[in-house]
């Protein structure tokens, strides 16, 4: 049997990919500029998006930094680790689909990999094979 879901492993909902998808695309910031960015696809309030920032910043995937303003203070978010976020990410990810699906689902991934451009394989296996030399 397959091995159950392992805790160590991270789960994302919708919102908090979307929320962390924003912070890494503009580097670091605050609540406000998540929410300006975010407001055109999500319409969503500013203390849902301070909530949803503050919960991955509790769950280990940001860093924040507290910056005061002429308005007081305020946090301003980064990503913690970018390998090792992904890497618990994709973690949980599979670790769902197995508690899901089981071990057949290792050979959906497999047939997904064909939709994958030759050229971003190729570079996932260069990264495969550097890492792998370096433990």
């Amino acid at each position: 049997m397959w091995q159950a879901y392992d805790k160590s492993a991270l789960e994302l909902g919708d919102l908090e990919a979307a929320v962390l998808g924003t912070v890494v695309r503009l580097g670091n910031a605050s609540a406000r500029q998540v929410a300006q960015d975010l407001h055109a696809t999500r319409g969503l309030a500013y203390t849902t998006i301070s909530t949803t920032l503050d919960r991955l910043y509790r769950k280990g995937i940001l860093a924040r930094d507290e910056a005061v303003g002429r308005g007081g203070s305020r946090y301003v978010y980064r990503l913690h680790s970018e390998d090792k976020v992904k890497g618990r990410v994709v973690k949980g990810f599979v670790d769902r689909l197995l508690t899901a699906f089981g071990p057949s689902i290792i050979s959906t991934l497999h047939d997904y990999m064909d939709e994958i451009p030759k050229e971003d394989l190729k570079k996932l296996e260069e990264r495969v094979r550097r890492e792998s030399g370096q433990r």
